[in-house]
């Protein structure tokens, strides 16, 4: 009873360490639920300026160029023009600026051949991929190319240089603000499902809202909070980072911000209003902000990887309208459809203001962290390994010694009864904890994965399944610590009868076990409160 007493002690006291860990290493902010949710004045997302006058879709037929674009240094990137053919000149023109998941000259197809046949010339680049990687995106750079490509646009025949403006999906609004930050010649600005927030504050948001919709528990959309709070530098991802802020002041020209409400991704409330607010503060309330029954992609459905899709109802016909409105010099009260309409948003959390992370800040470090506990058990394995053999071998000399008489015991001393004993009492307790590290760690990993890919993929498995799962790892973390603390005990009492490589072995596991305790902290496996 005094032993189990004693491990009972110790394993409380691991619990309350492992929980006030875990605590510190809470972020200091809040993924809160959205409530300044934006106002629909109309449920038709349609835009309709005053002028009678103005091309609407399907009035031109459309004329497809292939043009090669030289971005400087010996490289140029193939783009493709389209026209409409016999409009009078001259005519609007818009330069398309790709997303994250997109890149060739052929994208955006439909949406630019629309616009053509609605009397707007169209140009869609491809988008060089040197050095765009998950770890490395220079936006600065990707301006720098588009502008060549805006400047091939306006030397086009028939092009008014003066209605001459950009289009831009996702990410591409981060680059089409900077490129209207350098410039004062576009005369309008299209931005679709703009993130707006830099990145960690943008996917905040949307890992919440991902995490959420697949199930998760609270404990794991918190999980999202301390990931986006960590810093990236070790891995790059500087682009985590990028001064949307600094950059959306540059919005001083008409500006039309869309967003499909199906889009978890987005600030497609949040974000619409900073815009719009950004845009006063500037002297600019030539916003217009549409809502479509559309996905990430303007798609008509749900899903952000469904191929396929149609464009969603009434998206290309209100991109037309606003651009040859906005050319033919709507104003602010030159509309007579509201500034902000179409399908009601539901934004689900907010984007944060800030991600100060708690006491492990890096991505670096927590890397090293989960990484660390395998590492030291391999170690540990090793040494076990090699005590083992040495141990065999030494019964063999022993074997040896009574075969060739005393002169063989210089060269064998086989452990003695004592050692045996020890080797064999501390063996059990730090093979065990080993094992329920192993096995521990491999069933949190493999939970956080299923988490993550349900929540990327838009997959809700059987209700509660997620929760079930986290109770029974909370279990699992705590038999884990009871193992510990029996095991630790064990250790710590027949210290003194076991060689050096054993006495190692057992630090080392004993090691993995405070890094691998440290890991599940982190994920939030003691946080009972």
């Amino acid at each position: 009873m005094k032993r189990v007493a004693h491990v009972g002690g110790i394993a409380l006291i691991l619990l309350l360490i492992c929980a006030l860990l875990g605590w510190g290493m809470m972020p200091r902010w809040d993924n809160k639920p959205y409530t300044g949710h934006i106002a629909v004045a109309s449920a038709s997302p349609a835009i309709l300026p005053a002028q009678a006058s103005i091309a609407h879709e399907g009035q031109y037929k459309t004329r497809e160029t292939q043009l090669s674009i030289d971005i400087g240094g010996g490289v140029s990137l193939p783009a493709v023009l389209r026209e409409p053919v016999n409009a009078p000149g001259p005519r609007p023109a818009c330069l398309f600026i790709h997303g994250s998941g997109t890149s060739g000259a052929e994208d955006f197809g439909d949406i630019a051949n629309a616009m053509a046949s609605a009397g707007i010339v169209t140009l869609v680049p491809a988008k060089s991929n040197e050095n765009y990687t998950i770890f490395h995106r220079d936006y600065p750079r990707f301006a720098s190319e588009y502008g060549k490509a805006l400047d091939v646009l306006h030397g086009i025949d028939g092009v008014d240089q003066s209605h001459t403006g950009i289009y831009a999906e996702s990410e591409g609004t981060w680059i089409a603000t900077i490129l209207a930050s350098e410039r004062h010649d576009i005369a309008f600005a299209a931005l679709t499902s703009a993130p707006v927030f830099k990145g960690r504050e943008q996917m905040a948001m949307a890992m919440s809202t991902y995490a959420h919709e697949a199930g998760a528990p609270k404990p794991v959309i918190e999980d999202t909070m301390k990931l986006l709070s960590l810093d990236y530098r070790p891995f790059g991802l500087q682009y985590a980072d990028f001064d949307a802020d600094y950059y959306l002041k540059s919005l001083t020209m008409p500006v039309l911000v869309s967003y499909g409400v199906y889009d978890t991704a987005m600030p497609i409330e949040q974000g619409a209003q900073r815009i719009m607010r950004v845009a006063a503060s500037n002297g600019n309330n030539a916003v217009t902000v549409r809502y479509f029954a559309g996905n990430h992609q303007m798609r008509a459905g749900k899903g952000l990887f469904v191929p396929g899709l149609p464009l969603a109802d009434g998206y290309t016909q209100a991109l037309e309208n606003w651009v040859n409105g906005v050319s033919a010099g709507a104003s602010v009260s030159g509309w007579s459809t509201p500034q902000v309409a179409g399908a009601a948003p539901s934004q689900q959390y907010e984007a944060p203001r800030r991600t100060n992370s708690g006491i492990i800040g890096s991505l670096g470090v927590l890397v090293g962290v989960m990484l660390a506990g395998p590492i030291l058990l391999g170690m540990a394995l090793l040494l076990g390994l090699i005590a083992t053999v040495r141990a065999a071998w030494l019964e063999r000399d022993t074997g040896i010694v009574h075969m060739r008489g005393k002169r063989a015991a210089l060269y064998a001393v086989p452990p003695s009864h004592a050692q045996r004993t020890a080797a064999v009492s501390v063996g059990e307790p730090c093979w065990g904890l080993g094992l329920s590290l192993l096995v521990s760690s491999m069933l949190l990993y493999v939970y956080l994965a299923a988490v993550g890919a349900a929540a990327v993929f838009a997959m809700t498995p059987a209700p509660g399944l997620f929760d079930v799962g986290w109770h029974a790892l909370q279990v699992i973390a705590v038999v884990v610590v009871i193992i510990l603390a029996w095991s630790g005990k064990t250790m710590w009492s027949v210290r003194h009868g076991i060689t050096g490589v054993q006495r190692a072995t057992c630090w080392l596991v004993l090691a993995a076990a405070a890094f691998t305790l440290l890991s599940m902290a982190f994920w939030g496996l003691f946080g009972w409160w």
